[in-house]
């Protein structure tokens, strides 16, 4: 497996999106590196995510990735693009969460809502499962 992007939303240590482009990466190799906190095991977090729907150390459960910094209105998901065998395959997952409701209240204001776990997995011929 080659990866060849990953986008990030309101996931872990991440409030916004963040995109990761594993093809500028020349010889195959890289190095993730930062100070703690700064969001590296965040990385491996989300790409296990998106595959096996729990995270790279298996201690969090998906329910608990989404950004404490997030925005209300920013959606929590992962989206990983790798290729396989010269073929290539997206999948895109969200962990159940709470985000602001489309609708008002009977008072007017604005309240949680559930958005319910998800899963979207693309095949290199663009179907979507």
């Amino acid at each position: 497996m080659r990866p060849i992007r990953l986008t990030m939303s309101a996931f872990g240590s991440y409030a916004g999106v963040e995109i990761i482009d594993f093809e500028k990466v020349r010889n195959g190799i890289f190095l993730i590196t930062g100070d703690t906190g700064a969001g590296k095991t965040t990385i491996f977090d989300a790409i296990t995510y998106a595959l096996f729907e729990q995270t790279s150390g298996g201690r969090r459960e998906g329910d608990m990735m989404r950004s404490q910094y997030a925005d209300g209105n920013t959606p929590t998901f992962v989206e990983f693009i790798f290729s396989y065998q010269g073929k290539t395959y997206g999948i895109r997952r969200n962990p159940n969460y709470k985000r602001i409701s489309k609708r008002r209240n009977k008072d007017g204001e604005l309240t949680l809502t559930n958005e319910a776990a998800a899963v979207e997995l693309t095949m290199p011929d663009g179907q979507v499962f």
